[in-house]
């Protein structure tokens, strides 16, 4: 057996904090320039931020989406896209339009608020999925491993989760990469055990409805408002529904909560020993308390709070975890 060579900071764990402090979880905009100087190279040392497309495209796609603001100015000034052709009639961006695509990216990464950073970069991970091979999910047989044709649709996106979030966590930044966009993170133990593993199942069209109601709700989270708190409760709620009844039925629209967790156990679907049935019980008597109190389809009590639609999504992740293990 190689004999194992032990760093200064593994034998010597106090000394990990005078190397790398630990900062606690912070925003995009409590970084200093600097800081986010630093987190530039370290994407461009990873051959992430370079002349591509992808960069391009990400800029002028939230031109685009945002023409009152315009923030790439450069790009819209430049009046692109410039093309060039190679022998067999592949046409290309110009270096000029990719180098002014760049210049903006890089200017909006390091000056604009975290919102429109994170739309920037969400819009460029976005690029990353092979959006031609998830959508064969659809059209493959039912004996076909749609989680195989997941993972290589994701692959890029995937490849580039795990730079941005180990770049993201050297700095104590409070977001992570993942399938379904950038979310906020979690207790490290259930972001690795519980989050990513329900995300990556989730991932391939099967689950498009409950991906749907999951973006809904991680959006309305972001707002970080009472009423964005409670919608949030409102769509995650719903996205759990609809898991179980695509679970149950192959398809959304029939079913409440409580009897297909009944039907479900019984078809074997999800765990029925006596221990998760009362867990299950327990939980869907929390989430229909919650939803009555601050969720949106019922006169609202009151409007939740971070505190209550994070326990809410750590509950619901939990619950599927628990499903998809079974």
């Amino acid at each position: 057996m190689k004999p194992t060579f032990n760093l200064w900071s593994q034998n010597n764990p106090d000394a990990l904090s005078n190397i790398c402090p630990e900062l606690g979880l912070r925003d995009w905009n409590k970084l200093n320039e600097e800081e986010k100087k630093k987190i530039w190279a370290y994407f461009v040392q990873k051959k992430w931020f370079d002349l591509t497309n992808k960069i391009y495209y990400s800029v002028e796609s939230l031109n685009e989406k945002y023409k009152r603001k315009s923030y790439g100015t450069q790009t819209l000034d430049h009046q692109g896209p410039h093309y060039q052709y190679d022998d067999y009639k592949r046409r290309y961006f110009e270096d000029c339009c990719l180098k002014v695509a760049l210049r903006d990216f890089y200017t909006i990464f390091l000056k604009e608020n975290q919102d429109v950073v994170f739309e920037l970069l969400s819009i460029f991970a976005d690029l990353h999925i092979d959006t031609f091979t998830s959508q064969s999910v659809d059209d493959t047989s039912a004996n076909q491993n749609d989680e195989e044709i997941a993972n290589e649709a994701y692959k890029k996106l995937d490849d580039l989760s795990k730079d941005f979030n180990d770049i993201f966590e050297q700095f104590s930044l409070n977001v992570m990469l993942t399938r379904r966009g950038i979310i906020f993170r979690q207790d490290k133990h259930i972001m690795e055990e519980i989050y990513l593993p329900v995300i990556s199942y989730l991932s391939s069209k099967k689950w498009k409805e409950v991906n749907r109601d999951f973006s809904d709700a991680l959006n309305k989270f972001q707002e970080k408002t009472p009423q964005g708190y409670s919608g949030c409760i409102t769509h995650l709620v719903s996205a759990l529904q609809a898991f179980l009844q695509i679970l149950v039925h192959d398809k959304v629209g029939k079913g409440e909560i409580g009897p297909l967790i009944i039907e479900a156990q019984k078809k074997n679907l999800i765990p029925n020993d006596s221990l998760t049935t009362k867990i299950f019980k327990d939980i869907q008597s929390i989430l229909m308390e919650e939803r009555q109190k601050s969720g949106d389809p019922h006169p609202k009590k009151e409007y939740a709070n971070e505190k209550t639609s994070k326990l809410i999504m750590n509950l619901i992740m939990v619950f599927i975890q628990h499903c998809i293990i079974n």
